[in-house]
Order: C-alpha cells, then structure tokens, then sequence
C-alpha cells in the first residue's frame, strides 16, 4: 500500500453525499421538524382568533370617451374604449393622490368614528378610536389608497374597484366616495376645456383648409401622371398586338415603339415636376426610386404604380380632410361648438356592494401559510444543522473521507458504571457488541500470518472516541481464540488498562521499563481473566512520554516480545493532540485507527491519517465505533446499523 494515497483527505468532502444522506438528516432530527410544524400551525390558530374580519366592498365601472379629435361633438355619440393604453391610463387616473384626497372631503366620510381599521387584538396592543375630524383630508386620503385597489379587466372597457375594512359600511361609503370625487373631477376638466372650444374650431379649420388646397395641387399633378401612365399601358399594348404579326421593321410598329419612348419621357418629365412641389415629396420620390434600382421597361413599370399609390394615398387624405372640414364648418353654422364636451367620462355598472360576510381571515389559509412556513422552517434548520455538523455519521462517509475500509463496526450501548466492567465477551458472550468485537478480530486476523500482523497499534485521533476499549477487548478476543497474547498500555499520559483489569494504578509498567530500566519480567503480568492474556501496565506517571516512547529501546523491546507471544495488541494516545503514537506506528506492524460516529469531526480523523502518511505509515484498517443498533421483529438488539447516525447510548470511555 502507498503510505501517501490518502495525503490529501479533506474534512469538507460532501461532494459524496447523496438523497440518503439528506434523509438521514431529517429522520433523525425528525423532532425538530414536528415541533416547527405544530408551532407553525398553533400560531396560525392564534392569529385567527386574534384578528378582525375583514369585509370586502366591490364595484365595477365602464369608461367612456367623447371623440373629439374630429370634433364630432353630438352629445349622443360615444365610443367605447377598447385601446389597453387608454384603459390602462384610466385605471392610472383612479389611483391618483388627489382623487382620495378629494374623496375625504365629501360627507359620506365626514364624521366617521374608528376610520382607522381595527388591529389584531393582541394582550399587548390596544386599539385606538380615531376619528375623520381629527384627521387631515390628505391623511385619511392616504389610507384611501391603501384600502381601494383597481384592477382592469382585460379587453374589455371595465375596471373593477375594490376596498377593504374591518366596518362592512366603511368599505362601502369609501369606495363611493373615491368614485363621486372621480366623476367630480373628470368633469371639471371636461367642462373646463368649453371656453377654448370656438378657438380650437377656427384655428383647426383654418389649418385643414391650407392642407386641402395643398393636396388638391399635389392630386393634380398625380392625376397628369396617372393619366400619361395610362397612355403607355395603351402604347405597351398595342405594340404588344403588333409584334404578334408584323415584323419589327413594320412602319406602324417602329411608329408606336417611338410613340413609347416619347410618352415614358414625358412621363419622367411629370414625376420631377411632382418631385418639386415639396421636401417632403421629394424626400418620398428618392428614397423610394433607391429602393426601386434596375433600369429599363422594368423601373418604368415600378414608377407608374408608385406614382399610382401616392395618387390613391393622397386622394383618401383628401376625402378625409375635407369631411372633417365640412363637419366643422356645420358645427359652427349651428351654433354647437362646446356641445359633448362636457359628458360623463365613466359609467357605474355596478355600485358599492356592502359585504354581508367578511372575506378575510381566512382559518385554512392561514394554518396552511404558518404550518407550511413552520415546515419549511423544520427542514431548513435540520438541514443547516447537517451542513454544520462536523462529524462523521456512517461508515460510507467514514471510508469515503478517508479511503480506508471499515474493519469492525462497534454498536452502542449504555455506559458502564466502571472501566472494569468494559471486556465484552467476559460480561455476554452473545451480545451484539461481542459478535462485533469477534468480526473486528477475524477481519485483523485476515489481513496475513501471525508473524506478518503480530503486532496491532490501536490509536484515534482524538480523546474520548474508545480507542482503549477497542484495545482490551481486541487483546481479550485474540486470547479466546487461543492466541498467546500481551496488551501494553503505551498512553503514558492517561492510561486505564491497569483499572480495567483490576490492577493498582501504580503498578510498574512501560515508563519504569523505559526511563528507570526494570526488566521485563517484572512488569508483564498475567491477567486473571484468561492464561493466555498478558498486560505491560503504563507505569508510573512521566513529564516526558514523547521522549521515552521515541527513545532507542522501544523497538528492541517489541521486537524481542514477539518471539515470546502471538499478537501484541499497544493502545497509544490520540494523534492529533499529542505526538506520542508517531514512533509506535512505525514499530507497530498495523495500525488501527478508531473513530467515534456523531463525535468526531471530519478534520481531526482526516488530520489522523495525514499524520499517519507524513510518518511512513498507513492504516489497515477503521473501526467505526458507537454506531446505533437496529431491533430485530423480537424486540430483541442483534444488528447494528452501518448507515445509522450516532445515538445517544455510547460507552463511557475517557480516550
């Protein structure tokens, strides 16, 4: 194996995570969810009962237009509007400051008590009586404006008009009111335009009869073109008729070929003459001859039926003009010039309705608005909280992380009220934990021969994550199975096998062997649970653990105590905190490394093996401990889940 294959493993690697993951997420703070769901919804049942109906008043309109941009002014004559611009600037109007303004003054909203619509009736709130007196017009106007809202009825000539208050009478008399000062309004402009009426009549008239007698020449020069244009159609034809049965050469036919070419050029003569009646139809003439291009019979045919469709053109201006000309000249001989100026701009189709049941609140809306915002709360925070959470949670996120296979996957049960208590196959044999300390042993065991994997460094990255557990009771299976087996305590700084196994805490051991020289034979001790388990306690307390387990004699040590017993099981303290474990991986022939799920951070496993790699030494192997235990149809725990997240049972362990 490369020692450096995983140098590079990063705690942020969620690029992995799938759906699955997600649920897990939610399945196990599913509590967090409910909770924001029925807060969600025992808030929307609040706010209902604390909040004022609401009551509705609506009316529709139809706007009308007097035509006056042809002075047809006969106070009969109306026309719908249809044109969304002018629909659009009518429902503008309406929403307009002045109008509301203009609505606070009339009486329908004089003297009113509790204008100011009622609040939710919260503990803390009081509601105010306040009445129009004591009110501005543009004040009360204002809150006009937030109550009416005006919507357009698509192709159609109807605005609908809608206003809400807690008083059903209210909303009513307010939208009544914006609509009288509408119409008040709308006529005063009207109205007000009567006095120019006579002026607007003469100045237009005056106008359009300068524009007619300019068409009438245009139109005849036109009408002179027309009528050469004319004379060469006749001409193309009969030439046509002749050359079906006479000779080009044939006098009559080389005649009305030459009669043609005079006619065309007379032709041409007629369009400049028409090109200098103005700028503008000069302009006209050479941007549509650039547009023409080619020469020949071909533009010639091009520019008669211009000069035809300018003719057409002209003479429906014309026609125009003049209607519009004689009108006015009728309406002034009858003395009916400001008649129609004056008339309704709109038309109530249906007036102010007083709403016999309030429309709002609304008791579903509400519980579906705060329960689904209450939900969607529930799974944001379970979500973030996933995000932020730094820990590993199942074994695919613990061998993705860290490219390592799971060797033994421990469950999690409660704590032991003592460290003495902690050998599983001493206290259960049948237990599930046991079953998996056995799958921890076969899956080490494979790995190769008892000479090539004699001896096993248990570490972690951290304290706390039951590295010590792993190794008593890892020490204690090999000796089950008949294996002659030692465990050294090589956590000098916090060691805890001596209380394990029942002995003194001063007990000699590994610091006494390597600072003060005590032979062998004096600190390995036969434990009582099996003949065939051997402990080298950590001894006395030392200052300076780092340098005694770096010093020379260590790996002769090791080395000789394997010709004496079959494994050799070391448990070191945490890599990331200390450096003591670096010189033991590198005596040890495998190292295990063991993980807490839903306690160790992703950054600390990952910094673990990078340690590891920087050292020359690579794991065999993970043991993903604490992992939560499913139940079998019996009630009756026997398997443990390698996708579950981290439960709330977990072993006392200080390391």
């Amino acid at each position: 194996m490369n020692p450096s294959h995983h140098d590079d493993a990063d705690p942020s690697d969620a690029a992995g995570r799938g759906w699955k993951d997600y649920l897990r997420w939610f399945l196990r703070r599913f509590w967090i969810f409910a909770i924001a769901l029925v807060g969600g919804v025992l808030l929307g049942l609040y706010i209902y009962s604390v909040t004022p109906p609401q009551y509705l008043s609506s009316a529709t309109i139809e706007i009308l237009r007097v035509k006056r941009e042809a002075a047809d002014i006969a106070e009969q004559e109306k026309i719908r509007m249809s044109g969304a611009a002018e629909m659009l600037s009518a429902s503008e109007r309406l929403r307009l400051p002045q109008i509301y303004i203009e609505a606070a003054k009339t009486p329908l909203l004089q003297n009113r008590d509790d204008i100011v619509p009622a609040v939710a009736r919260f503990p803390w709130a009081s509601q105010p009586v306040v009445s129009t007196e004591e009110l501005s017009p543009e004040v009360v106007g204002a809150l006009l404006s937030r109550w009416v809202k005006v919507r357009w009825r698509t192709d159609t000539a109807l605005l609908d008009l809608t206003a809400t208050h807690t008083d059903p009478e209210l909303a009513r008399d307010a939208l009544a009111a914006v609509l009288t000062a509408y119409e008040r309004l709308s006529e005063s402009r009207v109205e007000g335009s009567s006095e120019y009426a006579l002026d607007y009549i003469l100045s237009t008239s005056a106008e359009i009869k300068e524009r007619l007698l300019k068409l009438e020449s245009e139109l005849l020069l036109y009408q002179r073109c027309l009528g050469v244009s004319k004379e060469i159609d006749e001409a193309e034809r009969q030439i046509a008729e002749m050359e079906k049965r006479y000779l080009p050469k044939w006098p009559p036919l080389v005649e009305a070929k030459e009669l043609l070419r005079i006619l065309e050029s007379r032709f041409e003569q007629e369009v400049e003459q028409v090109k200098g009646l103005s700028e503008e139809e000069g302009a006209f003439w050479e941007k549509s001859l650039a547009n023409l291009g080619g020469t020949g019979e071909g533009r010639s045919k091009a520019m008669r039926q211009l000069a035809a469709t300018r003719a057409n053109v002209l003479q429906r201006e014309l026609e125009a003009e003049k209607q519009v000309y004689d009108n006015l000249i009728l309406q002034l001989k009858e003395g009916k010039v400001t008649r129609g100026f004056a008339g309704r701009q709109f038309e109530v189709v249906q007036p102010p309705t007083l709403p016999p049941v309030p429309f709002a609140p609304s008791q579903a809306k509400l519980l579906v608005q705060f329960g689904g915002g209450g939900a969607a709360l529930g799974v944001a925070v379970i979500m973030l909280l996933g995000f932020l959470d730094p820990t590993l949670r199942t074994v695919d996120e613990l061998e993705r992380l860290c490219g390592i296979p799971v060797v033994g996957a421990m469950p999690a049960f409660r704590s032991r009220e003592s460290r003495a208590g902690s050998l599983e196959l001493e206290l259960d044999a049948q237990s599930p934990s046991s079953e998996a300390i056995r799958s921890l042993r076969t899956g080490l065991t494979f790995l190769g021969t008892a000479e090539e994997r004699c001896t096993f460094l248990v570490t972690s990255a951290i304290p706390g994550e039951g590295k010590s557990w792993v190794a008593s009771n890892l020490a204690h299976a090999f000796a089950v199975q008949g294996d002659r087996t030692l465990l050294i305590d090589a956590d000098l700084r916090r060691p805890v096998h001596a209380e394990i196994f029942g002995y003194p805490k001063d007990s000699k051991g590994l610091s006494d062997l390597l600072s003060l020289g005590v032979p062998v034979k004096e600190i390995i001790q036969r434990t009582e649970i099996s003949e065939n388990l051997f402990l080298i306690a950590a001894g006395s307390r030392s200052a300076n653990p780092a340098e005694l387990l770096a010093g020379r004699s260590l790996r002769p040590l090791v080395e000789k105590l394997t010709e004496y017993f079959d494994r050799i099981v070391i448990d070191s303290a945490p890599l990331v905190p200390v450096s003591d474990s670096v010189p033991l991986a590198k005596i040890a022939q495998s190292v295990v490394l063991v993980a807490r799920m839903g306690k160790t951070p992703r950054g600390a496993i990952a910094r673990a093996v990078r340690v590891l790699a920087d050292n020359g030494t690579r794991p065999v192997g993970l043991v993903a401990n604490g992992l939560p235990r499913a139940r079998t149809r019996g009630g009756q725990g026997y398997y443990y889940s390698y996708s579950g997240g981290y439960s709330s049972y977990t072993r006392e362990e200080s390391k």
